[in-house]
């Protein structure tokens, strides 16, 4: 199968998603190079990327992967996003690394879900970062071929996505070499959902914010304070985040669906046994219909999906705050 054939079918969401996140997440904007074949016995880690493997009619793993250089100018412009402050790291340190993480898993999770709800054959897992040689060495293991795409950033450099290819079986493709794609009716894009509460949340309500970014923790717990809310709880995970409503009388809570530990779905299901009629609100960067569609059945007042950013993050919370 061709360079041009896979691009089109696995590879070309994930650049289109990512040059729309430049947009959105930094102040920067790129655009895509031609995709070309790589040499599997060449191929060197660059310092940092973040990965989804993938199963199925192409088994493998996709990378978007950047230069140090690279990763720190973008780290640096995803913070000053965010947090409107004058962010300028001399290295990819903790802080960065977290907000390098969510502009890829912005990335990567929206572009792996556009391409799950196809009828392909293939699916990715969930994201993950890559940051040494050693990570990189299991990856390569049975890679046969390797597709790579440059992103040119203006002003700054570049970063590539690389499909790393172990086996290709594709049976669904048409004559001219592009893929058949079923849209399933049980897995289209779906929009926020608006909380209909009639009530501004007052000021002195206690907010659970859960969510394993602390970067995006730090930005929400902000524009709720400058909105004038100043108890904030927070939690990283689900687990701690039904302790916290076993234990503290919360008025209200923003949570992350999709968690390390445990999801925020399910953890929505023990809080509701505890907590009927606690309004929760979900945030997500995955557009997945049937993850929406679930959370509303557990019982949801609103449903926001990510990023936020420093312009329009207090007014997407002020929306949602209301019971």
């Amino acid at each position: 199968m061709s360079v041009d054939t896979i691009f089109k079918v696995a590879l070309h969401p994930f650049v289109n998603e990512s040059i729309a996140s430049l947009e959105s997440m930094t102040s920067l904007k790129g655009h895509a190079g031609e995709p070309f074949m790589d040499e599997v016995d060449q191929f060197r880690f660059k310092g940092y990327a973040v990965c989804s493997d993938m199963r199925g009619s192409l088994d493998g793993v996709v990378l978007m992967h950047h230069y140090s250089e690279t990763a720190l100018a973008l780290g640096n412009e995803v913070c000053n996003h965010m947090l409107g402050e004058n962010y300028d790291y001399a290295e990819v340190n903790e802080e960065l690394s977290r907000a390098l993480s969510e502009w890829g898993n912005t990335i990567v999770g929206r572009a792996t879900d556009f391409l799950n709800r196809h009828n392909l054959g293939f699916e990715f897992s969930a994201p993950y970062c890559a940051m040494t040689l050693d990570d990189m060495d299991r990856y390569l293991a049975g890679v046969k071929q390797i597709i790579t795409v440059p992103i040119f950033i203006d002003g700054v450099g570049r970063y590539y996505f690389n499909l790393l290819i172990r086996n290709v079986n594709f049976k669904g493709m048409n004559k001219d070499g592009s893929a058949k794609v079923e849209r399933s009716p049980k897995r289209q894009a779906s929009g926020p959902i608006a909380n209909r509460g009639a009530t501004p949340l007052p000021y002195e309500s206690t907010i659970l914010l859960v969510d394993d970014s602390s970067l995006v923790r730090r930005a929400i717990g902000r524009f709720l304070n400058e909105l004038g809310y100043g108890t904030i709880i927070e939690a990283t995970d689900g687990t701690e985040a039904v302790e916290i409503v076993r234990e503290h009388a919360i008025d209200f809570a923003f949570m992350d669906v999709v968690m390390d530990q445990m999801n925020g779905d399910e953890a929505l299901r023990h809080i509701r046994q505890m907590r009927p009629d606690l309004p929760v609100v979900m945030l997500s960067s995955v557009t997945d219909k049937a993850m929406v569609d679930g959370c509303q059945e557990i019982g949801i007042s609103g449903f926001i999906f990510k990023p936020l950013n420093r312009d329009n993050g207090p007014d997407i919370l002020l929306e949602q705050l209301k019971i």
